[in-house]
């Protein structure tokens, strides 16, 4: 009883692990895309988001900040790479695969890698790029959008590490070791 409960939760997890990291995957791949994608932007930022959306001056110069950046279709390239390689991390686990372990390690390295990588080339863009401006009524500046940026990465970051660390935990081994022994 106690080995089928214990092989239960080594499953469901592998599943909620698994699950997690083919979302950030896609979600990689299909951002990467999208920069690949991107047609310049028009005269007027706003035009992209209707009559009805209000949109800051830091928020429009943010937008423009990350489409002008000169690094962005080559980090969205390799975005759509790294990404790719943790959904199919995610896919061995979800079969079981004996290099499911160590495919994701790898992958979740060179992710963090990206991570940082953008991170500093948009943080170098946009501050060459934003013009000094004075704080909005909401109390928005630059040290916020950077901060902003750098949270977001940060949390993405973490996100992947605490299903990385999950995924190659021990007990996780040896259930893919046992049902692969099984197997054959």
């Amino acid at each position: 009883m106690t080995g089928e409960t214990s092989e239960r939760r080594v499953v469901i997890t592998i599943l909620l692990v698994s699950t997690l990291l083919t979302m950030l995957g896609i979600a990689g791949v299909l951002r990467g895309a999208y920069d690949l994608s991107l047609a310049p932007l028009p005269e007027d930022v706003r035009e992209l988001y209707g009559p009805d959306v209000e949109l800051s001056e830091i928020e429009v110069e943010l937008l423009e900040a990350q489409v002008s950046n000169p690094y962005r279709r080559p980090m969205a390239a390799a975005n759509v790479v790294v990404s790719g390689l943790v959904l199919i991390g995610s896919f061995m686990l979800s079969w079981r695969r004996k290099p499911a372990q160590w495919w994701i390690k790898q992958a979740v390295a060179a992710k963090l890698i990206w991570i940082a990588a953008y991170t500093v080339s948009l943080v170098q863009h946009i501050k060459v790029t934003f013009p000094p401006m004075p704080r909005e009524e909401s109390g928005t500046g630059l040290p916020e959008v950077i901060g902003g940026i750098v949270f977001v990465s940060l949390f993405s970051g973490a996100l992947h590490v605490a299903a990385a660390y999950r995924a190659t935990r021990p007990d996780i081994a040896r259930f893919i070791e046992a049902k692969t022994k099984a197997q054959t």
